[in-house]
């Protein structure tokens, strides 16, 4: 199977692009020559395999790296929660993603002083952001989860699928410890994002959203695919509508933080993300637009 509108931009995307979000597609036009050569080399990396990793460091400015370091000492404190503590011992009785503790849920109402929003709206990091979209990009949500193992087999955002919140977007992952093989890493396949080599491939499926590794491998061999293990502080920028998964713990659990970038104007129905007051700390346009 294929899938058309993923291989070249087509009406609806120039419509999105250069209608529904032309002023924030001209100011990122205006300002690429601001760019420095890591923003320009680190955006040309997610272009070309459509997912760029390594420490977090290197995709922040200094101010950021500052936030990350309280961002990530509250995460790791609300996951050391009794409630959350209990449902590692316990389980959770409820239907679908029973895999994952929402240590932060992404419907929350978000702190103006949060410093998870101060990294989420770090100018480097939306400067990446920028140059892949090739727009000034909104800020969709704010999260942090816990993954832990489960006797049921892979399911849900376990299996390959693609992200349906935009034509184009970024998710960041930030590992807050350490993540290997066997806590359920973050997976991809590069050049399934939109418009390169292998974005209008689709193996054929029985679900209607997900792909199982035996149905993928068929048209994606799996040395191609990315399993992305690293340290604690590993940062992971990837566009989702490639294909990708959220791999199954089988020991350990795999805590992170995400945020998740479109458009101004993105094909999900959602509630804008909500923060209590204008942060007084923004210093640059480009972080009062992508709220």
């Amino acid at each position: 199977m294929a899938n058309t509108a993923l291989t070249k931009p087509n009406t609806s995307y120039l419509l999105w692009r250069y209608v529904s979000n032309a002023k924030r597609t001209w100011l990122a036009w205006q300002s690429q020559g601001s760019h420095s050569d890591h923003v320009k080399r680190v955006a040309q990396e997610i272009k070309q395999r459509g997912i760029i990793i390594g420490p977090a460091d290197s995709y922040l400015s200094d101010d950021g790296r500052k936030a990350l370091v309280e961002a990530s000492a509250s995460v790791l404190k609300l996951s050391q929660s009794s409630e959350v503590q209990a449902i590692l011992r316990n389980g959770q009785e409820t239907k679908g993603k029973n895999y994952i503790v929402r240590v932060v849920s992404k419907e929350l109402e978000c702190d103006s002083d949060s410093p998870l929003l101060k990294v989420a709206l770090d100018k480097t990091l939306l400067e990446i952001v920028s140059a892949y979209l090739g727009m000034w990009p909104r800020l969709h949500a704010v999260g942090a989860f816990l993954n832990f193992p489960t006797a049921e087999e892979a399911k849900e955002s376990q299996l390959w699928h693609r992200d349906s919140e935009d034509i184009r977007l970024i998710k960041v992952f930030i590992y807050l410890g350490d993540v290997g093989a066997e806590n359920g890493p973050f997976c991809y396949i590069p050049k399934t994002h939109p418009f390169s080599s292998g974005a209008g491939s689709v193996p054929s499926h029985k679900d209607k959203k997900r792909i199982l590794d035996d149905e993928m491998i068929i048209v994606f061999p799996k040395e191609s695919w990315v399993e992305c293990i690293g340290p604690a502080n590993t940062m992971i920028l990837a566009d989702t509508v490639g294909f990708h998964r959220g791999g199954k713990p089988m020991t350990g659990t795999r805590l992170l933080i995400t945020f998740t970038y479109t458009s101004g104007k993105p094909l999900a129905k959602k509630v804008k993300l909500q923060v209590t007051d204008r942060p007084t700390w923004i210093t640059h346009p480009i972080q009062n637009y992508a709220l």
